[in-house]
């Protein structure tokens, strides 16, 4: 009788699922919404309806005239600059087809979208301007700076995480619609710790609903976000952080991922397939953004009840 030789090495199964894309920038943005045709080459712009101001004059009076102060200028456009996102992959010949490496592709495409876009938000790199550096700001009007405002007290020297939220909470409040407050997430145990947070809850479709600051600003925890100063890029120094405030954001993305034709690329050295896929982006602000340094200081947990969140 032949003796059965067990099978060598662990048996190959289908990828488990690995639930949700984490809590960052596309949670707390609006979006993506289409870009429209051509925006892959040429990006996105529109007139910011929200950002103009209103001012304040005496009650009319018969005695005396109420003279209104000058027009204010018309309103300022939003930018925003197509990027890509890029991912390639190699397999060998053996045991996989076209089809299964531009489907491998088209996943690293997904997994990867929202870190590059982060990157592209805040930081970028050498081809990228990132979206905090943008000139339109604040309705600065010099096209030479950035837009963005330095709230830190005294610039460089940082404050408490709660004085910053506060400060960045207070500036943004000028703008008369939420905004997104934008930080790496080595600052959520701190926030958390100080209530200024609630304890991430998930949906029964796994989703994990946006997070709020104490005045209902949307948090936006990037990992893909520079922990630098967003004009000049000097990095926090070590138990520092920076926090970014902006007016609502909108994720741009075009319908289409494509993918290089794996028949085309393929390695015929290496006995290999091979693919790039891309897929364009634009990311807009409305209206204003401010940034503020803060310390990380040690944590010591409160006795307050406990942070719940709620779902919408």
């Amino acid at each position: 009788m032949a003796t059965l030789t067990p099978m060598a090495g662990p048996v190959i199964v289908d990828q488990p699922a690995v639930g949700n894309i984490r809590y960052g920038l596309f949670t707390a943005a609006n979006g993506p919404l289409d870009l429209p045709a051509h925006g892959a080459i040429g990006g996105v712009t529109y007139v910011q309806e929200h950002c103009g101001q209103g001012h304040l004059l005496a009650a009319a009076s018969c005695t005396g005239a109420t003279i209104p102060p000058g027009m204010d200028g018309c309103d300022a456009q939003a930018v925003g600059l197509p990027f890509q996102v890029q991912a390639g992959i190699k397999l060998g010949a053996v045991a996989y087809d076209a089809a299964e490496v531009k489907r491998r592709a088209r996943i690293r495409i997904n997994d990867n979208a929202q870190f590059v876009a982060e990157q592209a938000f805040w930081g970028g790199n050498a081809d990228v301007q990132p979206v905090l550096q943008r000139t339109e700001f604040n309705g600065n009007t010099n096209t030479a700076n950035a837009g963005i405002l330095d709230v830190t007290p005294t610039p460089g020297t940082a404050v408490t995480i709660e004085y910053g939220v506060g400060l960045l909470e207070d500036a943004l409040a000028q703008y008369s619609y939420p905004g997104v407050l934008h930080a790496r997430p080595l600052v959520t145990p701190y926030l958390v710790e100080r209530q200024m947070m609630p304890l991430p809850q998930r949906s029964g479709n796994g989703l994990t609903g946006k997070q709020y600051t104490p005045m209902g600003n949307v948090w936006s925890f990037g990992r893909g976000y520079a922990n630098a100063h967003p004009v000049t890029g000097v990095a926090a120094g070590a138990g520092t952080a920076y926090i970014a405030a902006t007016g609502a954001v909108t994720v741009w993305r075009d319908p289409q991922v494509y993918v290089n034709p794996p028949e085309k690329e393929f390695d015929r050295s290496g006995n290999a397939w091979q693919t790039t896929a891309f897929q364009a982006y634009a990311t807009t602000v409305d209206c204003v953004a401010f940034f503020v340094l803060v310390e990380l200081d040690s944590m010591t947990r409160g006795t307050g009840t406990t942070v719940t969140g709620t779902l919408y």
